[in-house]
C-alpha cells in the first residue's frame, strides 16, 4: 500500500471533479453523523457541502450510491492513515497497542466520529445492501489486527490455547462495545478509560507483563509514532479518492 496517499492531497494536484466529490462526501459524513442514514437528505448534504443539489446528482446518480461512497471513502481514509503510522512499527505486539490508540483517538478528527460509524452498523441491520458495505468496511479495519495476531502466533508468542481468530474477534467486540458506551454514557466512559480497558485486556489475554506493556507504549509516544489525528477536510478525502483511483487502475 502506498501510504503517502494517506496525506491530504496538495490543492494543486486535485482536479476539479475530485475536489467536488470530496466536498460532497465530507458534507455527507457530517449530515449522516448528525441526522442518521435514513434521515439524511440530499438538500441538507448540499447545504453542508456548499454545493448545489444538481451538482450532487451529477456526481452521484442515486442517494444509495452517495451513502455507499461516503462510508467507503471514510474507511479508505482511516486505513491509509493507519498504514502511515504503522510503517514505523516492526513488533506485532506493539502494533496491537498502537491499534488500541488509533481506535480510541482516531486517525482523522471530527466531532461526530463515533456517531458516524454507529450509523453504519445500525443501518446495516435494516438494509442488506448496507450490510455488505459494513462487512467490507469492518474487514478493512480488522486486517491490521488480524495480521499482527497471526504473526505473533507464527512466532510462538501467543499463550497456549489462544487463537488469532478468537483474540481478534474478542478485541474488536470490546472496541465496539466501548465505542457504543461512549455515545450512551459519555460522562462515565471517557476516551482514557476506554484505552485503559483495551490495554488491560490485551495485556491479560496475551500474558504480557505490565513492564513490557509500559515499555511498548512509552516507545510509541517517544518516537511520536502516533501523531495527532488530522482534521477531516475535503483535501484529506480527496487524497483517499485519488488513491482509490490509482489502486483501481493498477488492478
Amino acid at each position: 500500500m502506498d501510504s503517502t496517499a494517506a496525506l491530504p492531497a496538495p490543492p494543486s494536484t486535485i482536479d476539479l471533479a475530485t475536489r467536488r466529490r470530496a466536498e460532497i462526501l465530507t458534507g455527507a459524513v457530517r449530515v449522516i453523523s448528525r441526522d442518521g442514514v435514513a434521515a439524511a437528505k440530499l438538500k441538507d448534504i448540499a447545504r453542508e457541502s456548499g454545493v448545489s443539489l444538481g451538482l450532487i446528482q451529477h456526481y452521484f446518480d442515486t442517494r444509495e450510491n452517495l451513502v455507499d461512497a461516503t462510508f467507503t471513502v471514510m474507511m479508505r481514509v482511516i486505513s491509509h492513515e493507519s498504514a502511515l503510522r504503522a510503517e514505523a512499527i516492526d513488533d506485532p505486539l506493539q502494533m496491537i497497542y498502537a491499534m488500541n490508540r488509533l481506535h480510541v483517538f482516531g486517525t482523522v478528527d471530527f466531532p461526530e466520529r463515533w456517531g458516524f460509524w454507529s450509523e453504519l452498523w445500525a443501518a446495516s441491520g435494516r438494509s442488506g445492501h448496507l450490510r455488505e458495505v459494513a462487512t467490507q468496511v469492518y474487514r478493512i479495519w480488522a486486517e491490521p489486527l488480524r495480521t499482527a495476531l497471526k504473526q505473533l502466533a507464527d512466532d510462538g508468542r501467543l499463550p497456549v490455547g489462544s487463537t488469532p481468530q478468537h483474540l481478534n474477534t474478542g478485541l474488536l467486540a470490546l472496541m465496539d462495545g466501548l465505542s457504543i458506551r461512549t455515545l450512551a454514557e459519555p460522562e462515565l466512559v471517557s476516551a482514557e478509560m476506554m484505552l485503559q480497558i483495551l490495554d488491560e485486556w490485551i495485556t491479560a489475554q496475551l500474558n504480557v507483563t505490565p513492564a513490557e506493556a509500559e515499555h511498548l507504549v512509552t516507545d510509541l509516544v517517544e518516537r511520536d509514532v502516533l501523531a495527532r489525528p488530522r482534521p477531516l477536510t475535503p483535501e484529506v478525502v480527496a487524497g483517499a479518492l485519488l488513491s482509490m483511483t490509482s489502486t483501481d487502475e493498477q488492478e
